[in-house]
């Protein structure tokens, strides 16, 4: 049996360690890769507007992201506020004019995606496992309102809906920035659709007067 000398050992040792700190470098490489091709975009246009008879339509929030953790909407590509408002520009229309006594206004009142860190299972099983660390629970609310003029031709001075939508997506600790971001707009884009959903249904049942 032939003995290793402590030159060769410290060989053995360092090949070792190169190879696992290089392992270590390309796996934060990739994890920092973002996907190939085109960013996808949030869009509403092919859904057609919906025509209310007022005047006009403003769009604010009393939503203020805090921009720090558990909070992570900062973080998105797009969030859940700039869904919202891309929605109402793009879906909410005014075809009343200046002689239409009404006004609509969208409030934004909650577009949270707050981040919640997952317990890794401990032990041997829990170093060649990938497992999800992370969850992420978007939140899209906002109402819609119709003021009208004392005397508006429909006999009713105003109407309101409110609309909630939650959405959750788990994020595999071995996922790239590039699979997190589109896992991530995959939850905006489901939170959309069932936003979209509830305002389009609760629009036709109760501001059904001021539709044209």
């Amino acid at each position: 049996m032939i003995m290793k000398t402590h030159r060769q050992v410290l060989k053995s040792v360092r090949a070792a360690l190169l190879i696992v700190v290089g392992t270590c470098v390309l796996a934060a490489c990739a994890s920092e890769a973002p996907l190939a091709g085109p960013v996808p975009k949030i869009g509403f246009a092919h859904l057609g507007t919906i025509p209310l008879n007022v005047d006009r339509i403003g769009v604010s929030s009393t939503y203020q992201s805090p921009m720090k953790a558990p909070n992570a909407e900062q973080r998105f590509p797009t969030s859940p506020a700039q869904a919202m408002k891309i929605w109402a520009g793009s879906r909410l229309q005014a075809v009343g004019g200046a002689g239409s006594p009404a006004t609509a206004q969208f409030v934004i009142e909650d577009a949270s995606v707050i981040e919640t860190k997952l317990e890794k299972t401990k032990g041997f099983k829990g170093m060649f496992t990938y497992e999800p660390t992370a969850r992420y629970d978007a939140h899209a609310v906002a109402h819609l309102s119709v003021q009208e003029a004392p005397g508006g031709v429909s006999g009713i001075a105003s109407g309101e809906i409110r609309v909630s939508a939650t959405r959750s997506v788990e994020v595999r600790e071995n996922a790239t920035l590039g699979e997190r971001e589109k896992a991530w707009f995959e939850m905006i884009e489901a939170l959309m659709a069932d936003f979209n959903s509830q305002m389009e249904t609760q629009i036709h049942a109760h501001l059904q007067r001021w539709m044209r």
